[in-house]
């Protein structure tokens, strides 16, 4: 139904297109020189000879005796000879007593000025046609192609297991008899995978209880700050809400990491960099710095090669670091040194002794500082992993004083 409008649309302007084009064409064809107007400026010359002031101004023309000396004319570039008059298709006349007036003649001029008024209507037609184009375009992407590439990453979703996410269902599209059904083939998979977990459960037990003990307190804090968040009436009581639903939903990501890395190789987990501006970083920089020690700091304006999620868990790992092992004010630096933006996060603590620095990024590795205090070695070790994915690398070294952690961001050229 509403191709018929879009084309009905275009009907409609080309229809008036042709018909104005016609009507022009008609006007061009009806062009003739004003005999009224001659027989006034004949008259006046007749009248008021020599007096020019007097003389008719309705046309343009030039005035000469009868030996052809220009005695009057209204403008420039005009013809000034019978000869002239007569290749320029002129009207001659005699002008009693004084000589020949040669009036020019405007009808080319009116055909040119036909000609833009036709150009002129073509292009605002063209203008229309092409805004109808994009709202068809438009709304075709809508109702059609948005929606199939809805259902082209549902499945992929599905094909990846991630079956939490439901499809949209909406019947005002094509494919909207579809949704219902692709979204029920969801709860359908989703259920033999929760039947196939079970099968396994006993050999998953303890990460499974490990997994399941962390993730209901998360999940309580998460609806208790969800309350706050509605029932608050401060700005800043609800941004500090709105961050510990951040960090909430940031710690359950964690724990399907840790989950999976326990039971398999740590390179299950999903790195997908991408492009993306560098504006991402101080965000993410402030929100990883939820204490609020880090100094003040400028991302130089470039594009980087990142995934957004890893990025952020990085940062995590490395504040969490220093909030555990220093707990002092934090300085950050960012700069720029060849393919790498580099943001280094230094605290003021002890460091580390020197022989410990390789082993930060081993796995279940930990300093001889980490004596009393909870972790189990993995922070450092996955955010060696993370930046290796996304095409860069971490640094860890001892300042003068506390540790710095310099992470190395590709830049991406062009």
């Amino acid at each position: 139904m509403r191709t018929r409008r879009y084309v009905a649309a275009l009907a409609v302007t080309v229809v008036l297109e042709i018909v104005f084009c016609l009507f022009v064409f008609n006007k061009i064809g009806n062009i003739s020189q004003d005999t009224v107007a001659v027989n006034e400026c004949v008259k006046s010359i007749e009248t008021n000879y020599p007096d020019q002031d007097k003389y008719s101004r309705a046309l343009e023309y030039v005035l000469i005796s009868g030996d052809g000396e220009v005695l009057y004319r209204t403008g420039d570039g005009l013809s000034e000879t019978v000869n002239d008059a007569v290749s320029n298709g002129d009207t001659i006349l005699d002008v009693e007593g004084v000589g020949k007036i040669l009036i020019h003649n405007s009808t080319e001029d009116s055909i040119d000025s036909y000609k833009r008024s036709i150009i002129a209507a073509v292009v605002a037609a063209t203008l229309i046609q092409a805004v109808i184009l994009v709202l068809y375009v438009y709304s075709v992407k809508r109702n059609v192609t948005d929606p199939f590439k809805e259902m082209n990453e549902f499945a992929v979703r599905v094909a990846g297991g991630d079956l939490d996410i439901p499809l949209k269902v909406d019947g005002k599209h094509v494919f909207g008899e579809f949704t219902e059904a692709f979204d029920l083939m969801r709860t359908e998979l989703k259920k033999a995978r929760l039947a196939e977990r079970q099968a396994n459960e006993d050999k998953k037990e303890l990460v499974a209880k490990l997994s399941h003990d962390i993730k209901t307190p998360v999940a309580s804090i998460k609806s208790a700050s969800e309350v706050g968040y509605e029932i608050t009436k401060e700005d800043k009581t609800k941004q500090y809400f709105n961050q510990i639903n951040v960090k909430a939903d940031q710690i359950k990501v964690l724990v399907d990491n840790l989950f999976y890395s326990s039971v398999q190789d740590i390179t299950e987990i999903t790195v997908a960099p991408v492009e993306y501006s560098s504006d991402i970083l101080a965000p993410i920089i402030r929100n990883s710095d939820y204490l609020g020690k880090a100094s003040s700091f400028e991302v130089p304006p470039v594009r980087i090669f990142a995934d957004k999620l890893r990025m952020q868990q990085v940062f995590d790992n490395i504040f969490m670091n220093s909030y555990k092992y220093s707990g002092t004010d934090i300085d950050v630096e960012c700069g720029l040194e060849g393919e790498y933006l580099i943001v280094s996060v230094r605290d003021k603590g002890p460091g580390v002794p020197e022989e410990e620095l390789p082993l930060l990024r081993e796995k279940y590795k930990r300093g001889s500082n980490s004596e009393g205090k909870d972790g189990a070695g993995l922070g450092l070790y996955l955010t060696d992993y993370f930046m290796n994915e996304m095409d860069g690398r971490l640094v860890i070294a001892n300042a003068a004083p506390g540790l710095k952690v310099s992470v190395y961001i590709r830049i991406v050229e062009g």
